[in-house]
C-alpha cells in the first residue's frame, strides 16, 4: 500500500498542507517542535483511529477552528477522516461515508516505531497484545469480529459481577459465550505467532548475530484447561474482585534472549535494535500473506539506534519495498543511511515544503 497524496487540514499546527509523498523512502525534517512528528501522526491516524502521542483527540485540532481533517489518496482507495470539538467523527471511504474506523484502519496498514517503542519489550502486557493483534487484524478478517463479540460480552460479564446480579444460570451462559469467542481469538494468536516467529527469529539475527530470540504466546488461562473450565475454576473469585480475571484480555507474549526475559538479558540500546526487528518481522510476515506492504512511520530514527544499525534498518526496509516516512532534524542524519536517494520535506512554521 502507497499513499500517493496526503492532505491535512487544522490538524495541530498545521493549517493547510498537501503532499505527494514518493513510494518509497520520504525524509522528513525540521526542527524540534515544528511538526514532523504530527506528520506521522496524521498517518497513524488513519491506520489506528487515534494518536500514539498522549492526549485527547482535542489537542489534535488546531487552536483556531473546531474540526481537522486528514485526507489520503492510495493506488485504490480515497480515505478521509474529520473530528471535531464535540467529538463528532466522520468517516470517508471512496467519496462515502463509512460507519466503522475498522473499515478504514484495514486499508491503511501502518508500522510505528518511536523511541517509545521499546515499551512493547519493558512495560506491561497490554502493549505486547496490541503488537500481537495488529498483525492477528490484518492476516484474519474474521479476528475482528470475534474480539468485538468477546469484548461486549466481558464487558456484560464484568457488570454483573460488579452489582451481585448474575445468578448461577445467567454466568454460565456469559461463560460459555465468552469460551466460545475467547478459544476462536487465542487459536488465531497462536495461529499468527507461529508464523511471525520465523521472520523474528530471522531478522534478530540480522541485528543481534550472538543472541537467540525466542516467542512464546500466553493465553490469559492455565493452558493445560480449556477456557470455560478456566473461567469456571475462577468464579468464585471473579465474584469477590468484580472482574473476569481469566481469558484472551489477559494474554502475554513472553520474548526471551538465550531463554531469559530479554529485559533482564539485554542492553536498552539492544532492546531498542530489537523492536526494530520485531516491527521489521511483521511488515515482512504482512508483504508474504497480503502480497503488499505496510506504510513505515520512524519518528527520530538516530536516537534509537547507533549508525551501524540504523544503516541495517534502512536497508532492510528498502528490501520490504515499503513506503516509509522518517523524521530527522537535518537530512545529513538519515540521508546516507539508504541505498537509495530519500525525497525530501522541510517541515517548518505550520507548513511542509518539499
Amino acid at each position: 500500500m502507497f499513499i500517493e497524496s496526503l492532505n491535512l487540514s487544522h490538524f495541530r499546527n498545521f493549517k493547510e498542507v498537501a503532499i505527494s509523498p514518493d513510494r518509497h523512502i520520504n525524509l522528513i525534517t525540521g526542527s524540534n517542535g515544528s511538526g514532523k512528528t504530527s506528520l506521522l501522526e496524521a498517518i497513524y491516524l488513519l491506520g489506528f483511529g487515534r494518536s500514539f502521542r498522549p492526549g485527547g483527540f482535542r489537542q489534535l485540532i488546531n487552536e483556531h477552528t473546531d474540526q481537522f481533517t486528514i485526507f489520503c489518496r492510495t493506488a485504490n482507495h480515497s480515505i478521509g477522516v474529520r473530528r471535531t470539538t464535540s467529538g463528532d467523527q466522520t468517516l470517508r471511504l471512496d467519496n462515502a461515508n463509512a460507519t466503522k474506523m475498522s473499515e478504514v484502519a484495514r486499508l491503511v496498514p501502518v508500522q510505528l516505531l518511536t523511541p517509545e517503542s521499546v515499551d512493547i519489550l519493558l512495560e506491561g502486557p497490554s502493549l505486547r497484545r496490541q503488537f500481537l493483534d495488529w498483525g492477528v487484524f490484518h492476516v484474519e478478517h474474521s479476528f475482528y469480529k470475534n474480539w468485538v463479540s468477546y469484548t461486549q460480552i466481558l464487558k456484560q460479564r464484568n457488570s454483573l459481577l460488579k452489582q451481585y446480579l448474575a445468578s448461577a444460570t445467567q454466568d454460565k451462559y456469559w461463560l460459555e459465550q465468552l469460551a466460545y469467542y475467547g478459544e476462536l481469538i487465542s487459536v488465531s494468536r497462536e495461529n499468527y505467532l507461529k508464523e511471525l516467529s520465523d521472520y523474528i527469529q530471522e531478522l534478530a539475527k540480522s541485528f543481534l548475530s550472538n543472541v537467540t530470540i525466542e516467542v512464546r504466546l500466553k493465553k490469559g488461562w492455565d493452558s493445560t484447561q480449556s477456557l470455560f473450565s478456566a473461567l469456571e475454576s475462577h468464579t468464585e473469585k471473579d465474584k469477590k474482585y468484580g472482574f473476569t480475571s481469566v481469558g484472551p484480555h489477559k494474554a502475554d507474549i513472553k520474548i526471551l534472549a538465550d531463554g531469559v526475559d530479554v529485559k533482564h538479558r539485554l542492553s536498552r540500546g539492544q532492546l531498542k535494535t530489537l523492536v526494530s526487528a520485531l516491527k521489521l518481522a511483521q511488515g515482512k510476515h504482512f508483504q508474504s500473506v497480503k502480497g503488499e506492504s505496510c506504510v513505515y512511520l520512524v519518528d527520530d530514527l538516530t536516537s534509537e539506534l547507533d549508525a551501524d544499525n540504523q544503516r541495517l534498518f534502512c536497508q532492510q526496509l528498502e528490501k520490504l519495498n515499503a513506503q516509509v516516512f522518517v523524521t530527522a532534524i537535518t537530512g545529513k542524519q538519515l540521508s546516507d543511511k539508504f541505498q537509495k536517494s530519500p525525497k525530501m520535506f522541510h517541515v517548518e512554521h505550520g507548513a511542509i515544503n518539499e
